[in-house]
């Protein structure tokens, strides 16, 4: 018995052209003309277009999901704020210049345009915040706290820390020109001499909270340098990740919010410079 296997093209009834083979021999070979027009007319653009827009969902998803992390992160290490739900939460990373006589618009013998540049970092309105997120600052009796006006759509008036605590940086700084240059345009200064002194000590104990609160912990390195006794200096150029500061100004800016007409005064112009008189 014969028990060697022998194996055929399958074969099948065209009624077009009579061709009984399933793939025919010139396309076997070389590929038919017609058959891979229509694949590429067929599938051609509806694979690319699937390829495209796979892309640029992942994209689109890598950015929300990166935005959500410093939004996530932010709401961990800090109390409740609307800012976090601004949308408008970002960062700077850069290396910072700090060198010990680094300019800078803020530092120096006061003039007014050094005055003006400090002014313009804190002195910002009054914001409105919702009465129902006041739990989330440990918060209870609405009633104990001053409104916003219907016009700016009522809830308790209030402002973000960073400008009371850029305020008592600047007020330290006031305080220690004070002697060679006209400070008796800042109210604080019109106070008595025992209330100026605790003015100043409560800014020091709310900067030392504040930097002890978020304690840096970003590495500072020491650099070689001969013409020091110990042989190095520190490296104050540190790498810095940092809140976009000009968009929270502008938050505030586009929020502002003021108490009903009965409790506003003529001459404040930020709620920071009314808790300091």
């Amino acid at each position: 018995m014969n028990n060697a296997w022998e194996y055929q093209q399958l074969r099948f009834s065209s009624d077009a052209e009579g061709d009984e083979s399933i793939v025919p021999e010139a396309l076997a070979e070389k590929g038919d003309g017609r058959f891979r027009s229509r694949l590429g007319s067929g599938w051609g653009f509806p694979l690319a277009l699937l390829v495209q827009s796979l892309i640029i969902v992942f994209l689109l998803l890598y950015i929300v999901l990166l935005g959500s992390e410093d939004a996530v992160c932010a709401e961990q290490l800090s109390p409740y704020s609307p800012y976090f739900e601004s949308g408008m939460l970002d960062h700077l990373v850069y290396t910072e210049q700090n060198h010990l006589m680094q300019p800078s618009p803020y530092r120096g013998q006061p003039t007014p345009e050094v005055e003006e540049a400090w002014i313009r970092l804190w002195r910002l309105p009054m914001i409105q915040f919702p009465e129902s997120k006041l739990p989330a600052l440990n918060k209870s009796d609405a009633t104990q706290y001053m409104h916003a006006s219907q016009d700016y759509g009522g809830g308790v008036l209030g402002f973000f820390h960073v400008f009371h605590e850029l305020h008592c940086l600047n007020m330290i700084r006031q305080y220690t020109y004070r002697q060679t240059y006209d400070y008796s345009n800042v109210t604080a200064f019109r106070a008595p001499e025992e209330i100026v002194r605790g003015h100043v000590d409560h800014c020091i104990e709310t900067l030392r909270k504040q930097l002890m609160c978020t304690s840096d912990v970003t590495p500072v390195l020491f650099v070689k340098d001969d013409s020091r006794p110990s042989g190095m200096k520190s490296d104050f150029n540190v790498k810095r990740k940092c809140r976009d500061f000009g968009k929270i100004q502008d938050w505030a800016l586009e929020n502002l919010a003021q108490p009903p007409e009965r409790h506003q005064a003529d001459q404040v112009e930020s709620l920071v410079e009314l808790v300091h008189i």
